[in-house]
């Protein structure tokens, strides 16, 4: 035995075991050879017959703990967890301390699913050894398994405490911080990660996911690319640099890259669906890109572009992933082909060519993504059936699917063996479903749970984005939204409430002491989706300064009178004035209103002009927070927007506190900082910026300015916790789709005042935001799919009573005007709705003798000192030739400002 002993210390486990076998030849019940002899064995990986020994050895001593211990080892290392959990339980069982059988134990529950009880046993682990930080390291892959996101941090702050340089633990840490949301302490961690293990391509990976999210895409780029340098067969890597160049516009780039992914992974069919949709997007092949790529030269039908050209790829894709062997890539591949089709369909006279072709292939992918195998593709895929089904007037065959649907639906967020987190989180991605159950109660009349049923969807993603901790999440029932109109003074003011889910648009209207909300007849969401493609195309033109003369009917801010008449007859606002103006009150659903209302954008309405009803609260819904929907009313209503009922409620609140203060108006002034975006590239300066904040705050003797490089981040903070109740900005403000936690107002130099940012911030005392000049509202051009959320709602989210903001960028003297005239309303006492309405109606009159009065005026109120005298005389010097004072009379009376483009992009908040 004792020969053995010395043999196995010298790693001479053959000859160990030999001698060990000896041993047991004189004395067949010596359990200690049985189990020395076990251990050797284990050490030549020959778990049977190591597991074989150890029995042996329990055979003559059962209560030998280390046996069952290592037993439990042997038995693990087969995946043979339940028998090793009951050899672990043995052990403890005889020798409760022993916190290596506590944490194999725990290993092994986790390898079984069972994570509550690996929890426990790591816990009981750590009581023991409270420095074992592989058991504080495993524990937190637990707790992330359980959604358990902030415990896991918890944990894996435990592990790095005890062991600083446990890149993995650090790895791990970003990794739960990334299902957060928190994307700039993700990066922190795995930076740190990185540190410890430079060649570790998962953390680069990670990272440049991280930065994907916070739409820092370049930098996304470049963690990929340190990836891939470390192992250049890393398909994931290719592929989600592709992702990141596509949402660049750089289609041809990102078709070269998920090339890579796929001469690694021809069957990788994600990076198929990729190089389709860049295809789609792309105008034309780059050749040399096209000649560098081996698909792209063994295929050449593959380098087609648009529509054509995303098919091809989507069929070549199907020839490496075959219905029998790759259903997952199969069904999502004639997924992508059907929206292909569809999209190809939307706006197009012969829509139904196109639709009925993407109903044949999403009929085609149900074969593969079954509610069995795959219930989350096979929810995405209903929708989109759903929706098709619904264009072609396929009714009765939509609504089944839909019931299936909403059944899946329903399974999942039952499902035991989810979190609440994850269960937040299906909520959240299958958004389209819980829109539908509003279809489904408006259908059989049962309004008021409908209007219920949306506000709780819309509280539902605005806690999502702005407090994910929170997970009590309250909404309104319809008497408590009514009180946002009931009490006085607000009895003569109604709620335009829309909903939009992805098969109807339904409208709810809810007046003053109404017993249950009006609801227009839902309509199908195709009209409105077609105009919003052909909006946001126009748009993107717009915004890249590509609008040609050639194309004046495609030119967005030309062509914005129609487009917003077009809009006004989609949202049927005619029907809406009806509604409002009916009495008494009609039964259940109205009709389509007068088929002659001689409603137009923009004018009033004679005779209805009387009715009782002045003011409009909007709620919009989806993609409709996007547009100037007060644009689409006449201008005697005075119009504000909310993002929920709720939100306006408990702004109401704070209100009535605020108004029992009689403290000076203290302004806070934020003016131009000198910014840069992710590229250090200088945003464009804004001349009358200078002229806007010198005037208003003359208005303000009790201010605080900010202007230029002194717009830090620390600078900004400090202010706005410094006791003022009007905070008014001007410069740039950037929305991110992918992460709205990262839009953010651009500050000096890099610096930005995040959403994030925004929330951490005490603002329930500030009365107004005005965000004056940025595109703070939103842009882009990708579709909404649950709910906006984003500057605006974090400041009201904070506590702000009223937000002023832009949905689209202005020339900086028309946004100048208006603020100057906007404030100036707000200091005879208007309130900031009625300010605004006044401001931008005065803006559409406004004519040039008018504008050189002004600008006469504001001249002698200026300090000759002060440089923004200096924009002044710039911008007067920059009005159109010939001067102002040489023009003739009928020039001097045109309308500058009349375009919707000047005066529609401002809307209040609150």
């Amino acid at each position: 035995y004792n020969r053995g002993v010395n043999l196995e210390n010298l790693e001479r486990y053959e000859e160990a075991i030999a001698s060990y076998d000896k041993a047991l030849e004189f004395q067949p019940d010596y359990y200690l050879a049985w189990y020395n002899r076990g251990v050797n064995l284990e050490n030549l990986e020959r778990y049977e017959e190591a597991i074989a020994s150890y029995d042996k050895a329990l055979e003559f001593q059962p209560d030998y703990y280390l046996a069952w211990y290592n037993r439990g080892v042997n038995l693990g290392n087969l995946g043979r967890y339940e028998e090793a959990i009951a050899s672990y339980d043995k052990a403890v069982a005889i020798k409760p301390d022993k916190d290596e059988a506590w944490y194999n134990r725990g290993i092994a529950l986790g390898n079984l699913g069972r994570y509550e009880e690996e929890i426990a046993s790591f816990d009981k682990a750590v009581a023991i050894k409270p420095d074992k930080d592989e058991a504080w390291y495993n524990r937190g892959i637990a707790l992330g398994n359980l959604g358990r996101y902030e415990e896991a941090i918890a944990s894996y702050d435990k592990a790095i405490e005890i062991k600083p340089d446990n890149d993995s633990a650090w790895y791990n840490r970003g990794t739960v911080l990334d299902e957060l949301g928190r994307y700039e302490d993700a990066i922190a961690s795995y930076d740190k990660a990185i540190e410890i293990k430079p060649d570790d391509h998962e953390v680069w990976y990670s990272r440049g996911i991280a930065l994907f999210y916070l739409g820092r895409y370049e930098d996304a780029i470049a963690s990929y690319d340190k990836a891939i340098e470390i192992k250049p067969d890393n398909d994931s890597a290719w592929y989600n640099r592709g992702i990141a160049l596509f949402y660049l516009g750089r289609y041809e780039d990102a078709i070269a890259s998920f090339d890579k992914a796929i001469e690694i992974k021809p069957d990788f069919h994600q990076a198929w669906i990729g190089r389709g949709s860049a295809a789609g997007n792309s105008r034309s092949c780059d050749t040399f890109l096209s000649f560098m790529s081996n698909i792209a030269r063994q295929n050449t039908h593959l380098n087609q572009r648009g529509y054509e050209g995303e098919l091809a790829i989507y069929e070549e894709g199907l020839k490496h992933c075959p219905q029998e062997t790759h259903p997952e890539g199969w069904g999502l591949l004639h997924k992508a082909i059907g929206n292909a089709h569809y999209d190809q369909g939307v706006g197009k006279a012969n829509y139904r060519e196109y639709w009925h072709q993407a109903a044949a292939e999403y009929h085609q992918a149900l074969i593969t993504l079954t509610k069995e195998a795959f219930p989350e593709l096979h929810l995405e895929l209903l929708q989109d059936l759903i929706r098709v089904l619904l264009g072609l007037d396929k009714n009765e065959e939509a609504k089944q699917w839909r019931r299936e649907g909403l059944q899946v639906f329903a399974q999942l967020l039952n499902s035991p063996d989810k979190s609440s987190f994850q269960k937040r989180r299906l909520e959240s991605e299958f958004s389209g479903f819980s829109q539908m159950r509003v279809d489904v109660l408006i259908e059989d009349d049962d309004f008021i749970p409908a209007l219920e049923t949306a506000e709780r969807n819309k509280n539902f993603c605005l806690t999502w984005i702005l407090d994910n901790q929170q997970q009590h999440i309250l909404s309104p029932s319809y008497s408590e939204i009514q009180k946002l109109i009931n009490p006085h003074p607000a009895k003569n003011t109604a709620i335009i409430y829309w909903h939009l889910s992805p098969f109807a648009l339904t409208t709810f209207i809810i007046k003053p002491g109404a017993s249950q909300p009006t609801v227009l007849p839902t309509q199908k969401p195709d009209n409105l989706e077609g105009w919003i493609k052909n909006w946001d195309k126009q748009y993107a033109n717009y915004r890249k300064g590509n609008d040609e003369p050639v194309e004046e009917e495609n030119n967005w801010r030309n062509n914005l009178p129609n487009l917003l008449e077009e809009l006004a007859k989609i949202l049927d606002i005619a029907s809406i004035i009806n509604a409002i103006d009916l009495t008494p009150q009609p039964p259940s659903l109205l009709g389509n209103g007068e088929k002659d209302s001689p409603l137009l954008v923009g004018e009033g309405l004679g005779e209805r002009s009387k009715s009782k009803i002045q003011n409009f609260i909007l709620v919009p819904h989806r993609d409709l927070h996007r547009l100037p929907l007060h644009a689409l009313f006449p201008d005697n209503f005075t119009i504000t927007y909310l993002p929920s009922a709720q939100i306006g409620l408990s702004l109401a609140e704070l209100s009535r506190r605020q108004s029992n203060t009689n403290s000076p108006t203290k302004l806070l002034s934020v003016e131009h900082p000198n910014s840069t975006d992710s590229e250090d590239k200088p945003f464009p300066q804004l001349f009358n910026a200078e002229i806007e904040s010198a005037t208003i705050t003359r208005m303000f003797p009790n201010h605080q300015r900010l202007a230029d490089n002194h717009v830090t981040q620390e600078n900004l903070e400090s202010a706005l916790k410094s006791g003022h109740d009007i905070f008014h900005f001007t410069g740039h403000g950037t929305y991110n789709f992918h992460n709205p936690q990262a839009s953010a107002l651009a500050l000096s130099g890099e610096d930005r005042l995040t959403l994030t940012d925004i929330l951490q911030l005490p603002l329930s005392n500030y009365r107004l935001v005005s965000l004056s000049a940025c595109e703070t509202a939103v842009t882009g051009n990708q579709t909404i799919t649950t709910e906006y959320v984003g500057l605006v709602s974090a400041f009201l989210f904070q506590g702000v009573s009223n937000v002023v903001s832009t949905l689209w960028t202005v020339t900086d003297d028309a946004s100048s005007l208006v603020m100057i005239y906007f404030y100036w309303q707000l200091s005879k006492g208007r309130t900031p709705q009625i300010a605004l309405a006044k401001a931008t109606k005065w803006l559409r009159n406004l004519t040039d003798r008018k504008l050189e009065r002004i600008y006469r005026l504001i001249e002698p109120k200026l300090s000759p000192n002060d440089k923004s005298i200096h924009s002044l005389y710039r911008f007067i010097k920059h009005l159109e030739q010939p001067r102002i004072s040489e023009m003739n009379e009928d020039k001097k009376k045109e309308k500058r400002f009349e375009n919707p483009y000047y005066w529609a992009s401002f809307i209040i908040t609150g």
